[in-house]
Formats: C-alpha cells, sequence, structure tokens
C-alpha cells in the first residue's frame, strides 16, 4: 500500500503530549494522541507548532506541555488547526506541519493530478515535500565540456500547507542522466499563492504551462562553464568528501553503490564510491605530504589545486545524489551543488593558465608559497 494524506482540523488543547525520562534525566516527547489515536509528531510539526503561536520548544523546560497548550486555547484569540497526517502501508500515522485552517493549502491529490496532466518526469516525496522534474517553456540541448545538458526546472510543494511552492533552476546531464539542481537563493524562485486554495492551484498551473528563466539558465550553464575552466581546490573537494563521509555513516548514501573501482582499502576508501572520488582528485595527502588535510588553513587549502576539476566534482556530486542516496542525502549533495555554484570558485579560471594541475606549483605565487611554508614546517 502507498503512503496516504489526511487533512483534519483540532484545537491546539486537543492534543495530548506522550513525555518520559532519557538516561540523562531530560524529558522526552515519547508520542502524541488526537482524539485516542496515537500518532508521531515530525520536527516539521514541532516547527509549524512553534511559528503558528509564537513560542519556543525551551518553553517545556519550564511548563508541561499539557499547561502550554492549554494556556494557549485559553488566551489565543484563535487556537484551531489544520493537521496533515501522513499514513503508511500499515495505518501508522505521522504528524506533518500544521496550519491555521484558512491559510492556502495544495493537498495531496489535488497535487498529484496537477503534475500528472502536465507530464511530470520525474515525482518523490519525502517530509512533507512532494518534489516534481518539468520542462521549461524552452529547453533545447547544449554541450559543457563535451557532454550534453538540457535545461530543466524542480518543483518543491508542500502539501501540509507549510512554506510556500519553490521551483530551483536544474540541468540534466543527457549521458548519464544525473541531475544538478541549484539548491541555493540564486536559483529559487517561490511562488506566491495567495490566501485561498484557488489561488494555489492557479499559481502552479501558471508555473507549469509557462515557467522560463532564460537568464537564469544562463547563468547556472555559466558557472558549469566556468567549472570545467577551474582546478578544483583541496578546500572545495574536502567539503565534498566531509559530506559523503557523513551522510555514508547515516545510511543515506547505499553502501552498495557501484562506482568506478579503484583506490585504497581504508574503511571509508574501501567503498566504491570513495575510491572513485580519490581515483578523480588523486592521493592529497600523499601529494602534500600530510596524514590529515585539515591540519592546514582553510585559507591555504583554497590556494592548493587537486587532480580535477570543479566541473568534475559538480558532475560527481549529481551522480551521487541522482543514483545513489535516498532522498534526504540527495537534497543535501545538491545543497553543496548550489552553494558551490552560487559562489566564485577558490581557483576560478586556472584551468585557462595552467594545462595540467602540477603547473600551478610553478606559476601560482599562492601555491607556491603554501607549499614552501608546508616544506619548511615539515
Amino acid at each position: 500500500m502507498s503512503t496516504t494524506f489526511e487533512y483534519t482540523t483540532a484545537r491546539i488543547k486537543d492534543l495530548q503530549v506522550l513525555t518520559g525520562t532519557n538516561a540523562a534525566g531530560r524529558t522526552v516527547v515519547q508520542g502524541l494522541t488526537l482524539r485516542d489515536e496515537p500518532l508521531v509528531p515530525t520536527d516539521r510539526f514541532w516547527h509549524s507548532l512553534h511559528l503558528r503561536f509564537g513560542f519556543t520548544s525551551n518553553i517545556f523546560k519550564y511548563f508541561s506541555h499539557a499547561e502550554v497548550f492549554g494556556r494557549i486555547s485559553e488566551k489565543a484569540g484563535d487556537d484551531e488547526l489544520r493537521l496533515c497526517i501522513e499514513r503508511d502501508g500499515e495505518g501508522v500515522g505521522r504528524l506533518q506541519a500544521v496550519t491555521n485552517p484558512r491559510q492556502a493549502v495544495m493537498r495531496h491529490a489535488d497535487l498529484m493530478a496537477i503534475l500528472t496532466r502536465y507530464g511530470a518526469e520525474e515525482i518523490t516525496y519525502s517530509r512533507g515535500v512532494v518534489t516534481s522534474r518539468h520542462n521549461p517553456r524552452t529547453s533545447g540541448t547544449f554541450q559543457v565540456a563535451g557532454d550534453g545538458f538540457k535545461n530543466k526546472f524542480i518543483l518543491d510543494t508542500p502539501i501540509d500547507g507549510y512554506g510556500k511552492p519553490s521551483v530551483y533552476l536544474s540541468l540534466l546531464r543527457l549521458i548519464c542522466s544525473n541531475g544538478a539542481i541549484g539548491y541555493s537563493s540564486a536559483f529559487r524562485s517561490e511562488i506566491n499563492v495567495g490566501k485561498g486554495d484557488d489561488g494555489v492551484h492557479f499559481a502552479l498551473t501558471r508555473v507549469l504551462e509557462g515557467f522560463n528563466n532564460d537568464d537564469g539558465f544562463a547563468a547556472l550553464r555559466q558557472r558549469f562553464e566556468s567549472g570545467s575552466r577551474s582546478w578544483a581546490s583541496v578546500n572545495e573537494t574536502n567539503k565534498l568528501y566531509k559530506l559523503l563521509a557523513r551522510l555514508h555513516n547515516l545510511n543515506q548514501i547505499n553502501r552498495g553503490s557501484v562506482m568506478q573501482d579503484h583506490g585504497d582499502d581504508s574503511e571509508l576508501g574501501g567503498q566504491p564510491m570513495f575510491k572513485a572520488f580519490h581515483q578523480m582528485t588523486g592521493d592529497l595527502a600523499d601529494v602534500y605530504g600530510l596524514a590529515n588535510l585539515d591540519a592546514l588553513s582553510v585559507k591555504r587549502q583554497r590556494t592548493l589545486p587537486t587532480k580535477c576539476k570543479v566541473y568534475d566534482l559538480l558532475n560527481f556530486a549529481s551522480e551521487v545524489a541522482t543514483h545513489h542516496a535516498n532522498e534526504v542525502g540527495g537534497r543535501t549533495v545538491q545543497a553543496y551543488i548550489g552553494d558551490l555554484i552560487s559562489n566564485e570558485y577558490d581557483l576560478e579560471g586556472t584551468a585557462d593558465h595552467f594545462g595540467s594541475w602540477r603547473d600551478f606549483f610553478i606559476g601560482s605565487e599562492a601555491a607556491a608559497t603554501t607549499m614552501a611554508s608546508m616544506n619548511r614546517r615539515g
């Protein structure tokens, strides 16, 4: 059975929170009931509840949930809530966001009907938000560093009413169907939906029928092209490595992912993904004679090149996000891409001046100074 969604209204005092004590002696929430039905409250539920009534979780250090909810119900001019309950195939309910019942919301069934009508290429759901991929009004194929790309856009739609729908610019690499999404403010547009549900339907329909952002897509393409002419710095590669290691330890990346197999046999290095990563960047610890690259300051890491270009990092990250990570992990890696392309690269345009990354040490004063300092310290 697939996930289903139920919408209902209640007053805040109708929510009964079940608490317990953890090993440190602190009070923790163990569950929540609504009309005698046990439900699992999510982080999205608590964030939206705090926003709805203007309080924070610190208040529960001094008062119980029942005291706080009862007092709000007594003093608030309107304590009614609209709740979105996500039910899995076994009927277990998870509370997503709560909102004002008079606030606009795009219900899940209505959204799926619209996305189907307009031919969404891919639809996924995670944590109260439906993500879909679409073609802009004009979507031709173009080349970057010999690879074919197409313009796409990603639509994030909250189905619990918490937050506005957002559009993110995206590039699809045709050779392996890798999608790079600009998850940053520079490549994001929020959709104003008004106050009624009809306004949400109209706003989404208008976007799906005629969205185009030539200037935005041109800027996104320019950042990829510039990445093909910029050597990746130790700082940029180290950030991606740490991110992948963290997601790997959180089981947000498929441990059995098969990527190009080459490299060392350490715990992480033995994984195909990390072997491929080290093959791409080079063994930087060996190149720079350091057991831990974090021994270098970030300022110095930004002056030292690796064996790959920023364009390679972008493609590697987009492959992991598209093919080897779960939905939460994929979005986190896409956020790395968005942050990377939204700012100037550490070694912007250096590949035009140094045909080989090793030439960098001879022709770059900053790199030569850093290497000399490292050698003196060694």
